[in-house]
């Protein structure tokens, strides 16, 4: 009997212990649908007061968007051109081809421009209140040319980075440097033309476009890789750290221009593509930790938006004073 008792206990155990081991594999696997869900899909984060101001490259447009008073949304057209910085007065001013124009924030009226310096690529005002005009091969000078302006238009000064071939947006550090990215590029230059840190973008493209740079408390940059479709931060040495995006449901495309919160989060412009017709393309404006994840999102209305190139996130924002980053990165009035 004893011998005939044995086989069954021991098949009793091996069924057992499969059961337990399959009950093990369906948790595991269990657990990771459910991380790989909880990356993919952005946080429940709400922003219902919200309001957001948008260049919409696409269409050529600037957009007021309030989450909480649609009522106050606005749309209007303004010339081509790259950037968007708040000024003070209620003022937005936006980079043309031929100089800046401002932009009441309320209503979108054009209250002030500049209209000749053709051949404009971005415009900033600076912290002393001249402004920067961005040129390439400009101005009777090869490669990135800088113009400052005074408040009456004058140049006071033109500062030229002859070795580089392309250039995109610029941002003064608080030291008095500046930011500026070239294509698969970033550096910073000083005011006598001399460069003090250069980085190479990861994952390059036959045009990767790299559009803005940010410097960072931790003396990290950080830097929108225009189709690289991601954000790349570089350390003191110009040594690449890593890279953000995602998740594949906002259809990455093109990092434009970004802005670091108050909270230390980044919200960056996906922008789409060239043309009046991207509006059902990917989510366009963006919220990530620096950690990565994608904490809140907005979906433009196609038939208001296309292309999204520029966001300014406004609230907590004092509207009548002229906005700058700060040794955090953070816009803040100067």
């Amino acid at each position: 009997m004893s011998k005939l008792n044995a086989q069954p206990r021991y098949k009793n155990n091996v069924s057992k212990r499969m059961n337990r081991n399959l009950v093990s594999s369906l948790v595991t696997v269990l657990g990771l649908l459910l991380q790989l869900n909880s990356t993919a899909q952005p946080s429940s984060t709400s922003y219902p007061s919200r309001q957001l101001l948008l260049r919409d490259e696409g269409r050529s447009t600037l957009n007021f968007v309030d989450l909480a008073h649609p009522e106050r949304n606005y749309v209007v057209a303004i010339p081509a051109g790259r950037d968007l910085q708040l000024v003070g007065q209620g003022r937005v001013m936006i980079g043309t081809g031929k100089g800046y124009e401002e932009r009441d924030i309320k209503t979108g009226a054009k209250v002030a421009e500049l209209t000749t310096f053709d051949g404009t690529i971005a415009a900033r005002r600076l912290r002393n209140g001249s402004v920067l005009l961005v040129g390439l091969n400009w101005q009777g000078k090869k490669g990135i040319v800088l113009l400052e302006l005074d408040q009456n238009q004058t140049v006071q000064r033109t500062i030229n980075y002859p070795d580089f071939t392309y250039v995109r947006l610029i941002r003064e550090t608080v030291d008095g440097n500046f930011l500026l990215t070239a294509n698969d590029q970033v550096f910073e230059g000083k005011p006598d033309g001399s460069i003090v840190w250069q980085a190479q973008l990861t994952n390059q493209k036959k045009a990767q476009h790299a559009w803005q740079a940010q410097r960072l408390g931790n003396g990290y940059t950080l830097v929108s890789g225009g189709y690289s479709a991601n954000f790349q931060r570089f350390d003191r040495k110009g040594v690449w750290v890593d890279s953000i995006s995602g998740p594949p449901m906002v259809n990455p495309h093109f990092f434009a221009g970004f802005q670091i919160l108050k909270s230390g989060n980044w919200v960056v412009a996906n922008w789409q593509g060239h043309g009046p017709d991207h509006g059902a393309s990917g989510t366009q404006v963006l919220e990530y930790t620096p950690a990565g994840k994608l904490v809140w999102s907005w979906k433009q209305d196609p038939k208001k938006q296309s292309s999204i190139q520029g966001v300014l996130v406004l609230d907590g924002l004092d509207l009548n004073r002229l906005h700058v980053e700060d040794a955090q990165g953070r816009l803040v009035p100067n």
